[in-house]
């Protein structure tokens, strides 16, 4: 397994560790449901090294990222960040990353299961293109941490050298955080307000710690893959690789906001174009169910004794004391309020089609 420059940083806090495709990657600190709680109503911090970074530069750096990126650059202003896919010819998505719009460089950010292939399929493209742009990879060299929760602001000010309140939503700016100049987006994967910050690895350390120190009046707590997997789905975001993959394109996965369908020459659009044309059978829901066990991936979907498809996530959710989940079913079974039976260990237990997402914050 791979380490992050934090892995001893959450062996110090008796994180307990998994292998998280390929790296060791902590997954529960406290437990998950305290961890998640955390989040929604104080402050969380997230080692997110693991994922995947790319600078793309060059005079053709937005021509290359308009060549392989499902959204449209040109209508992403300097300083705003884009969801969208890196797509196949066919339609199907290869991930989903986020863009980051700059002044001389197009940042994106990928996810660890794309880590060793997208880097190497985006300069494929280049070179196929003819395009002058250079694309690095620059994850080894650049940490990644994340402060989610409603005090995350209160939590970073102090220590950063920038007004936070006038950084939008997915908007990004160029600022030091303990005399280190970091890129901090107002994004995240928890469905509430916090930062994304990306700087130099050899930092990772003295930053972890600053901000842990930062928030400790406000209930800050380092927050492990388990919570963060819950919080996602509470706030209907996707996991690559179980709500979209090779096999599952945007459009069934009710991801098509990712997609800029009147788009030309951007690899894969086309395909899509003609997928929405002839129609397709499946469609993404999302599944609820006040008690009862939990429906977790791969699970099989029935209705009146017909088999209809298949979980795609599913957890107990602490933010509504319920379990929740989200599935890929034939259309006809996709009705608001339609009950559909999810098999677990053997037995079927009823839930209810529900709108997406989850939990959304107030703002």
């Amino acid at each position: 397994m791979r380490d992050t420059p934090l892995t001893q940083a959450h062996i110090d806090r008796d994180a307990r560790m998994v292998d998280f495709h390929g790296w060791n990657m902590p997954v529960q600190y406290t437990g998950i449901l305290a961890e998640a709680e955390c989040v929604r109503t104080k402050v969380g911090l997230f080692d997110l090294c693991h994922m995947g970074r790319l600078e793309i530069r060059g005079a053709d750096r937005e021509a290359l990222v308009d060549r392989v990126f499902s959204g449209r650059t040109a209508k992403l202003k300097h300083g705003r960040a884009k969801y969208g896919f890196l797509l196949n010819e066919a339609g199907y998505p290869i991930d989903d990353v986020l863009v980051y719009r700059d002044l001389d460089v197009m940042h994106v950010v990928i996810n660890a299961t794309g880590r060793d292939t997208d880097p190497a399929w985006v300069r494929l493209q280049n070179e196929k293109s003819g395009f002058d742009a250079t694309v690095v990879d620059v994850s080894d060299d650049q940490a990644m941490i994340a402060l989610q929760g409603p005090a995350s602001e209160m939590t970073l000010q102090p220590l950063c050298g920038t007004d936070l309140s006038a950084l939008r939503y997915y908007g990004f700016t160029t600022a030091p955080v303990l005399d280190v100049e970091c890129l901090m987006a107002r994004t995240g994967y928890t469905g509430e307000d916090g930062f994304e910050l990306f700087f130099p690895q050899e930092h990772a350390g003295a930053i972890w710690s600053a901000l842990l120190g930062s928030g400790r009046s406000l209930g800050i707590a380092p927050i492990g893959l388990g919570a963060r997997d819950t919080l996602r789905l509470e706030a209907g975001m996707p996991l690559y690789g179980q709500e979209i993959n090779l096999e599952i394109h945007p459009l069934e996965a009710d991801l098509a906001f990712g997609l800029d369908m009147d788009k030309t020459g951007a690899i894969g659009i086309e395909a899509l174009r003609a997928i929405r044309a002839e129609g397709f059978p499946r469609r993404a829901v999302s599944l609820g169910a006040p008690t009862g066990r939990v429906a977790r991936p791969g699970c099989k979907l029935f209705q009146g004794g017909t088999e209809v498809g298949t979980v795609t996530s599913g957890t107990h959710s602490p933010t509504l004391g319920s379990n929740v989940a989200r599935a890929l079913v034939l259309a006809e079974a996709a009705e608001l309020g339609g009950i559909l039976d999810v098999e677990i260990r053997g037995r079927t237990y009823p839930f209810e089609v529900v709108p997406a997402p989850f939990y959304r914050r107030k703002r």
